[in-house]
């Protein structure tokens, strides 16, 4: 069964378990709590997301569909919501229902690998950066920079707040993110699917940490949770804004550290810096040649539209466990795939903001 995920439901609101005290909004919540294990889970909750439930009422896929100038394309941008055991069976049915390609990209080695046995190519897209939060110090040569970020305060004297948004001066923290955007390859739109674009309110579950140098907004880090059989597992740090000022620099790390403080003391197990895209491609069995050259490709001659090395780099020097996540394709060209990535992930298109 395919539902739409509308707007006024799921999205830009006031705080997310408000908006869902009904029967099947409950449902999903208690679904989440237990199987939205990957660090990307809580990007189903955006604009235009199509949802599949299983027979079982429970299991889902989330998704959305883009057009081409081949015909659409569904795109899966996140783990299926569903127990590991369930998994191959859940794409099984989802699939058998579709009636246009589908494309899964930056899925983890478990739908990967559900995804192999029903002829799916699999092409590394970029590597996902975890921190264990128990063993997270600043000791060593390599950390260096971080030990800098983390006297970033006493330097320009500022202190990091997690608020809540009535606390927030909203006309700042909206300044801020389109100053930081305008300093970017994508400037003129909010990308979509495999990031959360910045819901400017409370939301369930969802962290806010403001760096602020008196009453000046410096920079903010918004933290994603997710979960596995109704535990917290960590965070991800999915929205990251600094003032694009000199002497800003270092307020986006230092106000990530600060949030680990608070992380460790609470027992959090792992923060998640995201994934770093078409970071480290390496081949794989049964990979498309040509889908990994065009990421390779891109990597190296693309960052003036998307800075996939610095973004890359900046996770690195947290000194993170990398894996890979992937792109899953099957029974459609890499013109179609690409079309459909760039356009619907929004890294091309037309100005909207």
């Amino acid at each position: 069964m395919n539902v739409c995920l509308a707007t006024s439901d799921y999205s830009q609101t006031k705080p997310l378990v408000n908006e869902l005290l009904t029967e099947e909004g409950a449902t999903l919540l208690k679904t989440f709590e237990q199987n939205g294990r990957q660090s990307s889970a809580y990007f189903i909750f955006q604009d235009h997301v199509q949802c599949f439930v299983s027979e079982n009422k429970t299991d889902r896929v989330f998704y959305a569909d883009q057009k081409t100038p081949l015909g659409r394309v569904n795109i899966v941008f996140t783990n299926p919501i569903c127990p590991r055991q369930n998994m191959q069976a859940l794409l099984t049915e989802f699939l058998n229902e579709q009636t246009i390609p589908t494309v899964f990209v930056a899925v983890d080695q478990e739908v990967a690998e559900a995804l192999r046995p029903l002829g799916y190519y699999i092409n590394q897209t970029g590597t996902e950066s975890r921190i264990p939060l128990k063993s997270f110090e600043l000791y060593g040569h390599k950390k260096k920079q971080l030990r800098h970020a983390s006297n970033y305060g006493r330097r320009v004297a500022c202190e990091v707040k997690e608020l809540s948004w009535d606390e927030v001066d909203e006309s700042q923290v909206k300044h801020l993110s389109e100053a930081w955007r305008k300093s970017k390859g994508v400037s003129t739109r909010e990308m979509q699917y495999v990031t959360r674009p910045p819901v400017f309110n409370d939301e369930w579950r969802v962290r806010k940490f403001y760096c602020m140098q008196g009453d000046k907004l410096l920079a903010y880090v918004f933290f994603d949770p997710y979960f596995e059989q109704g535990k917290l597992v960590g965070y991800c740090a999915n929205i990251l804004r600094g003032l694009p000022e000199k002497n800003c620099n270092g307020a986006i790390d230092y106000t990530i550290l600060e949030a680990i403080k608070i992380f460790k003391a609470e027992g959090v197990s792992e923060l998640s810096l995201g994934v770093a895209p078409l970071s480290n491609i390496q081949q794989d069995v049964n990979d498309r040649r040509g889908a990994r050259w065009f990421s390779q490709l891109f990597y190296k001659y693309g960052n003036r539209l998307y800075a996939c090395k610095a973004l890359a780099y900046h996770k690195s020097r947290y000194r993170p466990i990398e894996t890979p996540w992937y792109l899953c394709t099957k029974d459609v060209s890499l013109f179609r795939t690409y079309w459909g990535l760039l356009f619907g992930l929004k890294v091309l298109g037309g100005k909207e903001l």
